[in-house]
């Protein structure tokens, strides 16, 4: 009897959970959905504009145990932004961080910044659907975002700059207006989210990828892919790993420092280039590959897009080489240089890869 009971009251409680999840789901959908409204009414546009960006980093933060991947789902569905569309992208962050929304109209420049409040989170989607936005959200800032307009009300820019969205500035004014560009690109830009935002060292990390491309394509899908020896590291590796799909988990990309003395030596040895890793060519068939050791000049990067001399506001210096490298991303010859080429088996690879050896030194270039 005690058992006929037990499994009664488990068929009850096994039929009430998928209600609870939905319901779940349903909130957070809400609270996608309630943004997007938020910033329909702000910023004045309709639903399916493509003029307008939406960024957030639903689907990465976790909000009292909750994940917020049913956001994306209100978001899409309110603003008509879409992945598809490509002006939905997710920012991103580590899952303690709080949900966030954002939106951006390239045509006037208009951004909105809304900050989940995580107790309306866990309100039922009727009641969180009647709350007044202000309650729903922790804060709703909006600004004018466009570099050339910031650039020209500093004041403006300062003030965007000291917090206005919740430590994210960096992140969203640098993507807004690279994506406002004609020349934007998708998969750029989706690195950059996985960067969680975009500077020059991305940009370089871009250009490099293309090098190598040009020089070393692909022509074997089913057996060669590229292989990554970061040494040293810096914001390029994040792209590499989104494009190639050169993660240090699949044993692709392989990351390690170089002293500062070791960059100057370096730096001085090749034309005031910085060295930016070695490159390869795999054939996990053949077992051979074809190495390239890279080097990237910043010197003439800054040249070319006229920040070398920059006078402009703190916040603005990188975001100036952001739009303006933009011009030079199918020309990475002007920055990128062979240091030197090379044939790699399994042994020399091994070599490159282990703890304890310098790569730099295995291919012979310091």
């Amino acid at each position: 009897m005690f058992k006929a009971i037990g499994l009664v009251a488990l068929a009850l409680l096994l039929a009430t959970m998928p209600c609870a999840v939905h319901a779940q789901g349903s909130a957070m959908e809400e609270i996608g959905s309630k943004a997007a409204k938020e910033a329909m009414a702000q910023l004045g546009f309709q639903s399916g504009d493509k003029d307008i960006l939406a960024l957030t980093n639903a689907g990465h933060a976790i909000v009292e145990g909750q994940t917020t991947q049913a956001a994306l789902k209100g978001l899409t569905e309110a603003s008509g932004c879409s992945v598809g569309d490509g002006n939905l992208l997710q920012v991103l962050r580590p899952y303690w961080k709080p949900l966030w929304f954002y939106f951006f109209d390239k045509e006037t420049g208009e951004a909105i910044f809304l900050q989940a409040d995580n107790r309306a989170v866990g309100m039922s989607a009727q009641k969180l659907a009647s709350l007044p936005a202000d309650q729903a959200f922790t804060r709703i800032t909006r600004a004018n975002v466009d570099l050339d307009y910031m650039m020209n009300h500093t004041d403006e820019g300062n003030a965007t700059f000291q917090g206005a969205f919740g430590g994210n500035e960096f992140t969203l004014v640098g993507m807004s207006n690279v994506w406002a560009q004609p020349g934007s690109s998708f998969d750029f830009l989706q690195a950059t989210a996985f960067h969680d935002h975009l500077c020059p060292g991305v940009t370089s990390g871009y250009m490099l990828a293309k090098f190598v491309e040009g020089k070393l394509p692909i022509e074997d899908i089913s057996a060669q892919s590229y292989r990554v020896i970061a040494c040293p590291q810096w914001c390029k590796d994040d792209l590499l790993q989104m494009r190639w799909d050169a993660t240090p988990g699949k044993s692709s990309m392989f990351v390690m420092a170089l002293s500062d003395a070791e960059k100057s030596a370096l730096r001085a040895r090749y034309n005031q280039s910085d060295v930016a890793g070695i490159y390869i060519r795999w054939n996990q068939t053949a077992k051979q590959g074809d190495a390239l050791v890279l080097g990237f000049n910043w010197t003439r990067a800054r040249e070319l897009d006229g920040s070398a001399d920059f006078k402009g506001p703190s916040w603005a210096a990188k975001l100036v080489e952001d739009v303006r490298l933009m011009e030079y991303w199918n020309q990475p010859q002007l920055v990128v240089s062979v240091i030197k080429e090379f044939e790699v088996d399994s042994e020399r690879l091994a070599l490159l890869q282990s703890a304890g050896v310098h790569p730099l030194k295995v291919a012979g270039v310091m």
